[in-house]
């Protein structure tokens, strides 16, 4: 008889109704897999910026962070502030938000318009760069799940399709993001429990590790069993896989947490999702909204981070696509109109008024209040260890995106940034610009994240829209 058993085999029969072999495969690749692991997270707010509130003063690594900019201050030192970049809009049909929102991650010319959405609404004529990225690079493939698309809300002017979408696998084919962190959470864990989870029956997690502690009593018991038959040449073996065995059980009775190892003590709770403004169209009136939105909001993108924090960590997926709300949204912000905190003001339509100085403190409160919430993402991510060693952000590439310059659907002068680890290779602490050198395409900037991910050869959109990928911005 032999007894020599692999280890993916062992883990296979000791765990894999849990999905252990899953993560096997996982620790396999990271051991052995030649390309070293990258993770992208690209995290979209709407509405571009206010610019006197957004530019940092000063160049390259000499520069004052702005007042906005000041929430990600603690990680000065992992970000790259980026000017003189125009999205590559010209000869695109479609509105300010829509058409931004289409060639941000395309980076390919629009040219028809979804029929009867007010003729704003173009359609993707190429995959977004997310996706590209996942099909080309070994950096980003091999855990189960190849991407993950989350939205934090889904209203939008008219039944846009372009405004409620990041990710496209292809032309005209936009990929659906999960509003509901629930739904997220059973797309990433759900197939690591025996029948999947329902909302109604997420007991399932419980009685599920429960099963795995039978399973491994089950191993141990056989494993004294072959003890009794094995040759001694075999012992070896039968002892590591025995250490294997305790080890996990070691790990199991120090953190009960489900799924085991990522990192989420509980499922997210089911949100009620909003799917229309309480007021009807908000561009009428004052702009405001019976019902505040943000402390919703806020749960909302904090369940979906955890998701993708909880996703990182045990490399059940590398790509993530997170877009806060459409440009053209209608998600209302309690106590940030400064006449009256008690206002709820929604904030697409505010922001086409004047540019009082009430409409500008509004929206630049907004924007803080965007920036804030990432700053404490990427001090979670800092903080949380990687599989391979270090932390998730060492190996994550954090785009900070928008699909308008500013309030005026502009698209030039992109207020985008990037964030990322040491091994991402990012040349960090830095204002990028030409210096004057005239603008470059956001496709340029693309080209550049591409050699990140082992792709230096990589080009996006038609030879009018890219020159060549941004110098200065990696190793």
């Amino acid at each position: 008889m032999n007894y020599k058993v692999s280890r993916r085999r062992f883990l296979e029969a000791t765990g894999g109704a849990l999905g252990l072999a899953a993560f096997a495969r996982s620790f396999e690749a990271l051991a052995q897999s030649a390309a070293p692991i990258r993770r992208l997270l690209i995290i979209q707010r709407p509405v571009g910026t206010v610019y006197e509130n957004w530019w940092p003063e000063g160049t390259g690594t000499s520069f004052e962070l702005s007042r906005i900019l000041t929430q990600f201050a603690a990680h000065r030192e992992r970000m790259v502030v980026l000017r003189d970049l125009n999205l590559p809009s010209d000869g695109s049909v479609g509105g300010g938000h829509e058409r931004g929102s289409v060639l941000m991650l395309t980076g390919a010319r629009t040219v028809e318009l979804y029929p009867g959405n007010g003729g704003d609404d173009p359609m993707a004529e190429g995959p977004s760069i997310d996706q590209l990225f996942v099909e080309q690079s070994p950096m980003l493939q091999g855990p189960p799940l190849a991407s993950l698309q989350l939205s934090c809300d889904s209203r939008a002017d008219t039944p846009e399709v372009s405004t409620r979408h990041m990710s496209y696998s292809g032309p005209r084919a936009p990929m659906r993001p999960y509003y509901q962190p629930l739904d997220a959470y059973m797309r990433v864990f759900g197939t690591l429990v025996p029948g999947g989870t329902t909302p109604g029956n997420m007991d399932l997690l419980a009685r599920a590790r429960a099963q795995k502690k039978s399973v491994l009593d089950f191993a141990k018991k056989d494993l004294a069993r072959l003890r009794t038959l094995a040759p001694s040449a075999a012992r070896e073996h039968l002892d590591a896989h025995e250490a294997a065995i305790r080890a996990l059980e070691l790990e199991l009775d120090a953190d009960p947490r489900d799924p085991v190892t990522c990192g989420l003590a509980s499922p997210p709770e089911m949100v009620n999702i909003s799917t229309a403004d309480p007021n009807g169209d908000p561009y009428a009136g004052d702009h405001t909204s019976g019902e505040r939105d943000d402390v919703k909001h806020d749960r909302i993108a904090q369940l979906h981070f955890a998701v993708t924090r909880a996703a990182f960590s045990c490399d059940l997926t590398r790509v993530v696509t997170l877009q806060f709300s459409p440009g053209t949204n209608h998600v209302s912000f309690g106590d940030l109109w400064p006449p009256n905190p008690s206002v709820f003001k929604i904030h697409h339509t505010t922001s086409h008024d004047p540019d009082s100085p009430d409409t500008l403190e509004f929206l630049t409160r907004v924007e803080e209040w965007y920036a804030a919430r990432v700053s404490g993402w990427l001090t979670e991510l800092a903080a949380t260890q990687d599989l391979a060693g270090g932390t998730l952000l060492d190996t994550t590439l954090v785009p900070y995106v928008t699909e308008v310059g500013a309030r005026y659907h502009n698209w030039d002068n992109m207020p985008f940034v990037l964030f990322g680890g040491a091994q991402t290779g990012l040349i960090t602490n830095q204002v990028w610009s030409t210096g004057g050198a005239g603008a470059r395409s956001t496709n340029d900037l693309w080209m550049a994240c591409a050699g990140a991910f082992g792709l230096p050869d990589f080009v996006l959109g038609d030879n009018d829209q890219h020159t060549t990928a941004l110098d200065g911005l990696f190793v």
